[in-house]
């Protein structure tokens, strides 16, 4: 928000430390005659400066003691730059370094001086002159050592020790000339040519110093050069420029040449410097806290940027004290100029050049201090990132956790949270430094503010004082419960991006059911939350800003009281115009320190959220290669196994009992050879594998298991891939590389020769749904030599033979384990076999017989391979982020104003207006004020006419001051009641534009077709509701209030100069035409930059959301490392954007600087010649200071607000998706009982395209489905059966054709009426963080009865009730409140039962099954068995309960059409029909029976490839 507003305030300029009521006149006539300054100018000063280099010399030669050095070294510690070159990779030595002709030209021009300097002092002798004798002698000797120094060490560098005594003696030079011209007549032009001459040859000696690169060694061999176009190719050229080129960052100007050309893409752009690449900065760190483990994070951060720190507050502590000089040489000019004396108007124009001086200074300050503390800030950010992502990668997988949490505990951090420490937290902290400074140097502003107003008002400044801890007593209720509201709204925001992460993670889950509408209303309470504790927040910071923004008109008010009516003192102009300015100047500190404070509390908060998740439990050292010893890599240790380990999902044996626990176990697996683990659902099979990881927690016992040098490797139930080529899956950064041998025998042994036939790109296509493609296979053969393998399966007749040792477990435990040989002995084999085989025996005349293949249809015939040539596809899947070129759109920008009101824009438009015309008003008002007590009339402009006429019947002030104060408190009143409107208006209109666009963006997302999500990753998605909602909740709204306020006060401040001042028309033209030739270049350049950031921000994040969710194979395969070395990557690359945007920013801002610099010196110049009053002096002073910061500002805003609408335009982009069918159409509401059970289901001429462009993959399909009917659907991987399935959802739309149920086509109804209707189980299983019950009934519509028949139907209470028995629980104390998360706390065969059950709950009368009991076990009667009872089960048993499920399916959908797409063919022998697809045709339709029966039947044929030894004989003894 625009808080900058201050009503009633002439300008914000520094101001001074002392003053006098009535200094005398004072000009350059006085100047020429103080006491000894020519000697101290022209004689001490070179001299000094000589000497101090020729002492620094000579001790720096000196070898000290090893104590003397230690302590020097350790005193100046926090003055070195924390990464040096050692710290590099190759530092090489500069190549344009070593210049010997500018060598020899410093020593030519030193010998010349010194020859001058000899010659004047042999003149000096001969005239008897004493002190121009010792002023030559010393001169002589001075150059004459800058000779020898030079001619001996030849700079490679700048000479800094020299430069500053080259830059002396020009000083003394140019006070030479300055007298001599004073004093000149026509005898002496030929010393003032002189004069000229050597001040000419000091500035050539002080450039050419400068020329020197600032570093003689490079921090890398590809340092870009400022004389070389830019390239990513190359690192930052300010690693290679020189002095003058750092001192005005003109290295980067060769950037503006490409951006005037065309758009900046991401190789036009330099690479980060190795000084700030995140790698080598987080090496620091790991060595830092290696030396240092006691240390914290917050101590590290101080000691790495120590010297940047300090440079920050020596150049704040700068600008604080030289800072008050232009409000001093305002107020000694203002004086001059009521002062009658003949010599009063030198003094004004004395004084006028020492404020443009202090103000030229303060432009280079301000570019050096942004430089260092950008640094800081950069490096601390990138630290804190590294910090997280390195803490992510050893962070134990606490997904299965599910204790439930108190409102004020955030509990552990999930991926919304994790997102949010490092797009909120890292950045909050990370600002700190870079506004560190601020809170050291706030009170001295302030102290020197007071002092220097008790100097101008007397005693009456206290009034000020007491104001100002009236306003801190005030502001300290609202402080502490502003931070509290903090806190609550950052957790509030927490919780909005977990239910947002949850609803895109599972949003195809969702649109299948009909959810995605009722799911994103839950998002919208999220956000409506969010946004309540930051409407109060709000409400708190408008009272806060108020009273600040009302601070220095209420001190000015009262204190003018005091010094007027009881003081009984006149109120000059001078004093007037200096008072207000220093009110104005106390604004900044005091409005700075409660800034600062809250600023720091809030890092505090940030740093304790930050902290908190590094606190958080770490798998073991020898689990992650991040933690484990050297040592370890060199282990011979070849055991494997448990020795009495028990584990947990929870984190230490001290927290509430965990739902399961596994163990205790006593294995040893033997060594290069197949283990078989088998057991039923929920017995601890996967749990095993992941224990064996160090994935679990281990509250006993150990686990055996070297995973150092990459020996392990890790395929989970549900494999994880990433967003890459299936090649990079498969090869996965080993350190092999591709071996294209040893690839193509794995892709063959894995069975995906076929899978990659059917993809245009081969193995090169992209596709996160090829998890079903990758089977196991290569238990055997030359790949499996010497290898020890453990298997989690049910086909143990399958692996029998190859099997070294099998274990089966049962609640956790082990049941039984040994060899075959040593089962068979004790009669244990059979019944192991019994207990667990899945029945698929080995077909002997199956050449794929070792095979178990997740659709037993491929094994039936070949698939066609695609005519497309490899080299002609990319392969990507994924669409890559699109980037706006040019500037952006209106319609951005009308779609803002539109989401924030269009009135609110119009009433902060009359709002500004209305504060501008009152300051002005009021500045007129003071300057009237001033003079009435001087008895000037000044009526020579017409707003002085308007003045005086308004108020020409005020009494005197020196008679009665209290219509003048009352006037003014008129003034300050209507101000105020303007600022609070303008801040309340500006909070209610940002949290408009924030809810609107919002909710905006989250209903076309949510309503966006299945095939945007396939295209893009969730984590560009969790991007724009991070990032720039972030943007639009913050900074847009004041950023462009910031854009209006510049250009009213460049117009008004303008106006008003032009109107006092009207010859300085012309001049204020020109000028204003240099600021607006300076800004275009700026404007491209950081508009690309900013958009390059926002689009390479996406990656780091779409990334870390893969990694979080792959962390167990990751850490598995030991690649920890490779995914710190991509985010390292990754942050480098936005990190680059945005270091060259603030580095042109700097180049901008010191250019504007030194421009308002100019504006300022020549209006005051104008104003003293025009001869008007000191009270419009005074005005035009001030409004020139207005102009100049509104100049300078005007483009800068102007282009943050396009940066900033950046985000919008983001939005912009996801408003315009392409939109599924709408939700309900009223006119074609289905009734309430369709589809009822005696419907059918007809597909008719059905033509299906994922995309436009891409061909059908439906053609032309017709068929009928009877009421009740069970219809299987087979045929080989690409065949269309999963594209018919989601053709039945409208997932994806028909090209032609129709399909009607129930008499009504689909195609004309709503999507929720369709999918609401009809019923899908996936194996792909898709839970939600929360309750049993909320995941069965999330929107209530059941009673708790009928969620307990279905989890009993699905005989899940069996399971479950086994589960907490075994883990020590009482059974009984199961409920539908029991707590389920997202990723973890059930196995994969439960996960799917309560999928079933939600399912079933729904009582659809059409149902689609895709493998929905995959992971389910073929018997579940372990379960029912109470594990203290290990008797033996019968086959007989075995056999009734292995068809439960099955049986339940049948019932509970026995009124019901269902469409299985059936990949395992015992499955579906019994159904009614079956449907064979092959390249989106039917080729076959009709009972089992017939089709087996039928010869060259297709159906048959891939009965007979079977594994499955019933399918076999069904289709051999036909």
């Amino acid at each position: 928000m625009d808080h900058q507003h201050a009503f009633l305030i002439p300008t914000p300029a520094p101001t001074t430390l002392v003053d006098i009521a009535h200094p005398p006149a004072f000009g350059p006539d006085d100047i020429l005659h103080i006491p000894h300054l020519r000697l101290i100018l022209t004689t001490l000063l070179p001299a000094t400066v000589a000497l101090v280099v020729f002492s620094y010399d000579v001790l720096a030669r000196i070898p000290y003691p090893r104590p003397i050095r230690r302590v020097a070294h350790i005193l100046a510690r926090p003055f070195r730059n924390f990464i040096t070159f050692e710290d590099l990779d190759e530092p090489t030595p500069c190549p344009i370094g070593h210049a010997p002709w500018k060598a020899r030209a410093l020593a030519a021009g030193s010998v010349a001086e010194s020859i001058g300097w000899l010659a004047v002092l042999a003149y000096k002798e001969e005239t008897g002159d004493w002190t121009g004798s010792v002023r030559a002698a010393v001169n002589f000797l001075a150059w004459s050592f800058a000779f020898v120094r030079v001619l001996v060490k030849p700079p490679v560098t700048p000479p800094y020790l020299l430069m500053c005594f080259y830059a002396v003696c020009g000083l003394a030079a140019l006070y030479e000339l300055w007298t001599d011209y004073a004093a000149s007549d026509g005898a002496r032009l030929s010393l003032v040519a002189l004069d000229a001459l050597q001040l000419c040859a000091l500035s050539l000696l002080v450039w050419l110093a400068g020329t020197y690169p600032l570093q003689a060694i490079w921090p890398a061999k590809n340092v870009g050069r400022p004389s070389e176009p830019s390239s990513s190719s190359k690192t930052m050229p300010e690693d290679s420029t020189d002095f003058w080129g750092w001192s005005t960052f003109s290295f980067v100007e060769p950037l503006f040449k490409t951006s005037n050309a065309r758009t900046v893409n991401d190789e036009d752009v330099w690479a980060l410097s190795p000084f700030f690449t995140h790698k080598n900065i987080f090496t620091k760190y790991l060595s830092y806290i290696s030396k240092h483990p006691t240390h914290s994070l917050l101590r590290y951060l101080l000691v790495s940027s120590s010297l940047d720190l300090i440079l920050d507050v020596l150049l704040e502590t700068w600008s604080a004290t030289v800072g008050f000089i232009p409000p001093y040489a305002l107020q000694r000019i203002l004086t001059a100029l009521a002062d009658p004396a003949p010599g009063a108007k030198n003094t004004a124009y004395l004084f006028a050049v020492v404020a443009f001086l202090a103000n030229l200074s303060f432009a280079q300050v301000d570019i050096n201090k942004l430089w260092f503390t950008r640094r800081c800030y950069e490096r601390t950010r990138g630290q804190l990132f590294c910090a997280l992502h390195y803490k992510a990668l050893k962070r134990r997988d606490i997904g299965a956790q599910v204790t439930k949490k108190d409102d004020d505990d955030e509990g552990s951090a999930d991926l919304g949270k994790i997102v949010n420490l490092m797009q909120g937290d890292a950045y909050s902290v990370a600002y700190r430094f870079w506004r560190f400074s601020g809170f050291f140097l706030a009170p001295v502003r302030l102290t020197i503010a007071m002092i220097f107003l008790y100097r101008v008002l007397g005693w009456s400044a206290f009034t000020a004082v007491v104001i100002v801890l009236i306003v801190y007593i005030l502001n300290y209720p609202l402080a502490k419960y502003d931070v509290w509201l903090m806190r609550q709204m950052w957790k509030a925001s927490d919780r909005r991006m977990n239910v947002v992460n949850e609803l895109w993670q599972n949003i195809r889950f969702l649109k299948f059911y009909g959810w995605e509408y009722r799911w994103s209303e839950r998002v919208r309470e999220a956000r409506e939350t969010e946004l309540g504790w930051q409407v109060k927040e709000n409400i708190v910071d408008v009272f806060i800003n108020f009273i600040w923004n009302w601070m220095p008109s209420a001190t000015a008010l009262g204190t003018f009281v005091c010094y007027t009516v009881l003081a009984g003192q006149r109120l000059t102009v001078a004093k007037a115009f200096t008072s207000i300015s220093l009110f104005s100047y106390l604004q900044g500190p005091m409005t700075e320190i409660p800034d600062q404070i809250f600023s720091l509390l809030h890092a505090y908060i940030s740093m304790q959220r930050i902290e908190k998740f590094f606190a958080e439990p770490e798998v073991p050292d020898w689990a992650s290669s991040l933690k484990r010893l050297a040592e370890s890599s060199s282990s011979n240790e070849t055991e494997i196994g448990f020795e009495n380990a028990t584990f947990e999902w929870g984190t230490a044996p001290t927290e509430t009992p965990s739902r399961f626990t596994l163990g205790p176990l006593n294995v040893r697996f033997p060594p290069g050879k197949l283990t078989v683990v088998s057991g039923p659902t929920g017995s601890g099979k996967s749990a095993l594998l992941v224990a064996l990881l160090g994935e679990m927690h281990c509250t006993a016992g150990r686990v055996i298991l070297n995973k150092a040098g990459h020996q392990v490797a890790y395929c989970a139930q549900n494999p994880w891939l990433e967003h890459a080529t299936i090649r990079d899956n498969i090869i996965f950064g080993a350190g092999y590389g591709y071996d294209e041998h040893r690839y193509r025998a794995v892709v063959d042994a894995c069975a995906l020769e076929k899978d990659f036939e059917i993809f245009a790109a081969g193995d090169m296509t992209v596709d996160l749904h090829t998890a079903q493609h990758i089977v196991k296979k290569a238990l055997m053969g030359e790949l499996a030599r010497n290898r020890t393998v453990i298997l989690v399966t049910h086909h143990i007749t399958l692996c029998l033979p190859i099997a070294a040792y099998l274990v089966e477990l049962s609640s956790g435990s082990v049941l039984r384990q040994g060899s075959a040989s040593e089962l068979r002995e004790h009669g244990e084999l059979e019944r192991l076999v019994e207990a667990e085989d899945t029945t698929e025996e080995d077909h002997t005349e199956s050449s794929s017989s070792d095979t178990h293949v997740e659709n037993e249809a491929d094994l039936s015939a070949t698939v066609p391979k695609s005519d497309v040539k490899p080299q002609e596809i990319s392969g990507k899947l994924i669409d890559d982020e699109f980037r706006a070129e040019g500037r952006v759109s209106l319609r951005t920008y009308w779609t803002y104003i539109r989401a924030a009101g269009i009135v609110s824009w119009i009433l902060t438009f009359a709002l500004m207006v209305l504060i501008r015309c009152i300051n002005v008003a009021f500045q007129f008002f003071l300057a009237r004020w001033g003079e009435a007590y001087e008895g000037h009339q000044s009526v020579t402009h017409p707003l002085a006419v308007q003045a005086q006429g308004v108020l020409a019947n005020l009494p005197s002030p020196d008679v009665n001051v209290k219509p003048w104060l009352m006037i003014y408190l008129y003034i300050s009143v209507a101000g105020a009641l303007s600022v609070l409107a303008y801040i309340s208006l500006g909070y209610y209109a940002s949290l408009q534009a924030s809810r609107s666009l919002f909710i905006l963006m989250l209903q076309r997302l949510s309503r966006a077709p299945a095939r945007f999500f396939d295209v893009t990753p969730i984590g560009r998605i969790l991007n724009r509701f991070t990032s720039d909602i972030n943007t639009v909740d913050h900074a847009l709204h004041a950023s462009g209030r910031a854009a209006l306020s510049g250009t009213l006060n460049f117009v008004i401040s303008f106006s008003v100069i032009i109107s006092v001042v009207p010859s300085f028309a012309p001049f204020a033209l020109f000028i204003a035409w240099l600021y607006v030739r300076l800004a275009p270049s700026y404007v491209r350049a950081s508009r690309d930059l900013r958009r390059l950031e926002s689009v390479s921000l996406s990656p780091a994040f779409a990334g870390f959301d893969e990694l979080l969710r792959g962390l167990p194979h990751v850490r598995a395969f030991g690649m920890e490392e490779r995914y710190q070395d991509r985010f390292y990557k990754r942050v480098d690359k936005f990190q680059t954007f945005d270091h060259v945007y603030w580095l042109i920013a700097g180049w901008l801002n010191w250019r504007y600087d030194c421009l308002g610099s100019v504006v300022v010196f020549l209006t005051t110049l104008f104003a003293l010649w025009t001869s008007v009053s000191s009270g419009y002096a005074a005005l035009v002073i001030v409004q020139a200071g207005i102009f100049a910061e509104a100049s300078r500002q005007l483009v800068r805003v102007l282009a943050q607000v396009e940066l900033d609408f950046n985000s919008v335009e983001r939005i912009v982009e996801y408003l315009e998706v392409p939109q599924e069918a709408p939700a309900v159409v009223q006119d074609k509401r289905p009734p309430a009982a369709w589809p009822t059970s005696d419907g059918e289901l007809v597909v008719q001429d059905l033509v299906v395209k994922y995309a436009p462009h891409l061909p059908a993959v439906l053609k032309g399909l017709s068929f009928h489905v009877k009421p009740t009917e069970k219809i299987a659907v087979v045929g080989r991987t690409g065949s269309g059966k999963s594209t018919l399935a989601m053709s039945l959802l409208r997932i994806v739309e028909p090209v032609e054709g129709h399909i009607i149920i129930d008499g009504i086509d689909i195609t004309t109804i709503g999507l929720e009426d369709l999918r609401s209707r009809i019923t899908i189980i996936s194996q792909d299983v898709s839970l939600f963080s929360g309750t049993l019950r909320s995941n069965l009934d999330p929107f209530d519509e059941h009673s708790d009865q009928e969620c307990w028949d279905v989890l009993e139907r699905c005989h899940l209470t069996t399971i479950l009730r086994g589960s907490m028995q075994r883990s020590r629980e009482d059974p009984s104390n199961i409920s539908l409140d029991m707590p389920i998360t997202q990723t973890g706390s059930l196995s994969a065969g439960e996960r799917q039962l309560v999928a079933m059950a939600r399912a079933i709950l729904r009582r659809s009368n059409v149902v689609i099954l895709d493998e929905a009991t995959s992971q389910i076990d073929t018997d579940l009667d372990d379960q029912v068995r109470l594990s203290s009872d290990p008797a033996p089960r019968s086959r007989s048993l075995k056999h009734v309960l292995s068809t439960q499920i099955q049986r339940t399916i049948r019932e509970e959908f026995a009124g019901a059409i269902v469409i299985t797409i059936a990949h395992r063919l015992r499955t579906v022998l019994d159904y009614d029909r079956i449907m064979v697809l092959s390249a989106g045709e039917v080729l076959e339709f009709d009972t089992p029976s017939v089709l087996v029966k039928k010869p060259g039947s297709m159906f048959r044929e891939m009965c007979r490839a079977s594994t499955d030894r019933r399918v076999y004989q069904a289709a051999s003894e036909n």
